[in-house]
């Protein structure tokens, strides 16, 4: 992770997701192999990640992947034998890209929802990034309706707006932000009283040298996370069961989420309403 502490500048607040943007991923490159042996036949895995999103998935100094996912991402390679390429999702391009064949799966931190399991087909919960209200710690704020007293900061077209839309007064005052980076800004510099999004948002605060001043309010929901297959991928979604599965025994993915997220990992599910984990459906 990284140590140089943060300011109030737009750059500075970035680098606390270690947001380095790059280019927009191309559509020209074509993964196709849909099972493991293929996959091992070709010699790469070509995985989609995040790279923009602290700890998640960012570009180290160095210019190296890591993060949270990345160092799954890297384990699932080692178990299948071959090298892991590494391809940038958005929130935009993220199903596209596996849908249309450009990567042979997804270890994203995409929320599992009911209406992208139509989609694409979820492996079982690896990990979790609760919604979560932050805020000025002279705020009283303790649960939803106390939001209607505030303003509240929110990254537009993420998960996290329509869920705030849904569970705050009407009368609630919502500014709405280009991503989770300038979301955070927003609290620290004053543009906001509170912000609702990742629980991962308290490590850029605290790397700002913010955690006197802002303080984690309440969970307002669970946000559990999975692993994708394009539909149809019953060998490699059973793979990747069984590892989410091995690597939840043994202890593997509670120790990446510690060291990566700081805090422990929730016992995940293995269900989810409306959702098929099972490749059946």
């Amino acid at each position: 992770m990284f140590n140089t502490a943060l300011t109030l500048s737009r750059s500075k607040v970035m680098g606390g997701f270690a947001a380095v943007l790059l280019a927009a991923t191309s559509f020209a490159t074509t993964a196709f192999a849909v099972t493991p042996e293929e996959i091992k036949a070709k010699g790469t895995a070509t995985v989609g990640v995040q790279m923009d999103q602290f700890p998640w998935g960012f570009i180290d100094p160095k210019g190296q992947n890591d993060g949270f996912d990345i160092e799954i991402a890297k384990l699932i390679g080692k178990e299948l034998g071959v090298e892991v390429k590494f391809e940038r999702i958005t929130g935009q391009n993220r199903i596209p890209l596996l849908v249309n064949g450009n990567v042979d799966f997804l270890v994203p931190s995409m929320t599992i929802t009911e209406e992208r399991a139509k989609v694409i087909q979820y492996v079982i919960p690896y990990s979790s990034n609760d919604i979560t209200v932050w805020g000025k710690k002279d705020a009283a704020i303790k649960a939803n309706e106390d939001l209607g007293k505030y303003v509240i900061g929110v990254n537009r077209g993420s998960a996290f707006d329509p869920l705030l839309v849904k569970v705050a007064p009407p009368n609630t005052q919502i500014k709405r932000f280009d991503d989770d980076a300038t979301t955070v800004q927003s609290l620290l510099s004053g543009q906001v009283d509170a912000i609702v999004g990742s629980i991962t948002y308290g490590l850029v605060i605290k790397q700002a040298g913010y955690d006197a001043q802002f303080e984690r309010k309440y969970k307002v929901a669970d946000n559990f996370q999975g692993m994708a297959v394009r539909k149809g991928d019953k060998e490699m979604l059973a793979f990747l069961t069984d590892f989410v599965t091995r690597h939840t025994d043994d202890g593997t993915l509670d120790a990446l989420y510690k060291k990566w997220i700081g805090v422990d990992r929730a016992k995940l599910p293995t269900t989810v309403p409306g959702v098929d984990f099972t490749g059946k459906q």
